[in-house]
């Protein structure tokens, strides 16, 4: 009985054939490598800060969350001195007009964002000097999410403080090394929409 013919391949054939399993197995180890390395995607990274805010936050998270002394609820005008025990403040004297949510270049005076605080905005330091172009995009993203005309997330610049990044609401504070997404939408969760004047969400 004759025996079967082997296939003869051409040589530009084989490359073709070699050069798409290494083209799969390349695709396939990235894969897994995202997976060990815990790095969020470009893709579910813009879905935490679009997510709805569930009714509290990852406590995980919010280890270092503190609670600086509360400082009074009363209003001043916007010529009257104020020094608040805690910087940034939480809470204190403030002026008549709360600070809209958005993102700002330039940082409104501490009075009119305290007042966005007992409104129950979230008030997001940072330091322009370590504002990335992808920092700035997920800051923004959250501002675009979780703000309404009176109650939000408002994301201003300083750089007189030792961390790059505080996250404030009403008597809490919240200090970050580093940015942190996850850590943000997670405050978020916790206390947006939560000052003494809104104290439900």
């Amino acid at each position: 009985m004759a025996g079967l013919a082997e296939p003869k391949w051409k040589s530009g054939q084989l490359q073709l054939i070699v050069g798409t399993i290494l083209f799969l197995l390349v695709i396939s180890a990235g894969s897994a490598l995202a997976c060990v390395s815990g790095q969020p995607s470009s893709q579910s990274q813009a879905s935490i800060e679009d997510a709805k805010l569930p009714a509290h936050g990852d406590a995980s998270l919010l280890t270092g969350v503190i609670s600086p002394p509360d400082e009074g609820r009363d209003h001043i005008w916007p010529d009257h001195p104020v020094e608040y025990g805690t910087m940034p403040p939480t809470s204190g004297p403030h002026f008549p007009d709360p600070t809209a949510p958005g993102f700002y270049t330039t940082r409104p005076e501490f009075g009119y964002l305290v007042h966005s605080l007992e409104h129950g905005s979230v008030v997001i330091y940072y330091n322009p000097a370590q504002l990335s172009p992808d920092i700035e995009k997920s800051l923004r993203a959250f501002v675009k999410a979780d703000s309404d005309p009176e109650v939000g997330v408002v994301a201003v610049p300083d750089a007189d403080f030792k961390y790059p990044f505080i996250l404030t609401a009403w008597d809490r504070m919240l200090t970050l090394d580093k940015y942190d997404n996850q850590v943000v939408a997670a405050f978020l969760a916790e206390y947006l929409g939560r000052g003494p004047e809104s104290p439900g969400r």
